[in-house]
């Protein structure tokens, strides 16, 4: 296993997270616009759901856990930790997310567990897609966004 800094290890799994926000996009249909990383803080613009499509509003649900789930598992593959460990570990950059998601769950047609079980899902699926663009991400500063629309 790679031994990482901190900082190295925080601006990887930081990139990861946002990767895990892109390619919850592209599997949830939603264009993706930007993906950036600063050293302050990193974003995937993206389209909103659209109301009327279920399976959207669900997808959008599921990209704002997927960023989390994204960035645990980089903890946990690259750094050691246990997955309840990466998790609250991962929590420290999805605040926003986070609470985002507990205010619209609410319009979500699945449990909140289902769509956590979905995210993990995905984000396992596509776990090398996710690692190899993260080391991309956390090198240039942004993703080109071809590959995720």
């Amino acid at each position: 296993m790679p031994r990482y800094s901190p900082e190295e290890a925080a601006a990887l799994a930081a990139a990861a997270h946002e990767v895990g926000h892109a390619v919850a996009c592209q599997a949830a249909g939603l264009r993706v616009y930007a993906i950036r990383l600063t050293a302050d803080r990193g974003f995937v613009k993206a389209a909103d759901a659209d109301p009327g499509d279920q399976d959207q509003v669900d997808g959008e649900l599921v990209v704002l856990l997927a960023g989390l789930e994204a960035g645990a598992r980089w903890a946990q593959k690259h750094s050691g930790l246990w997955r309840g460990e990466a998790l609250r570990w991962s929590r420290g950059c999805s605040d926003s997310d986070l609470a985002l998601f507990r205010r619209t769950k609410r319009n979500a047609s699945v449990s909140p567990s289902r769509l956590e079980s979905r995210a993990r899902s995905m984000v396992a699926a596509q776990w090398g897609r996710i690692d190899r663009l993260s080391r991309r991400l956390a090198d240039s500063g942004h993703l080109p966004v071809g590959q995720f629309n």
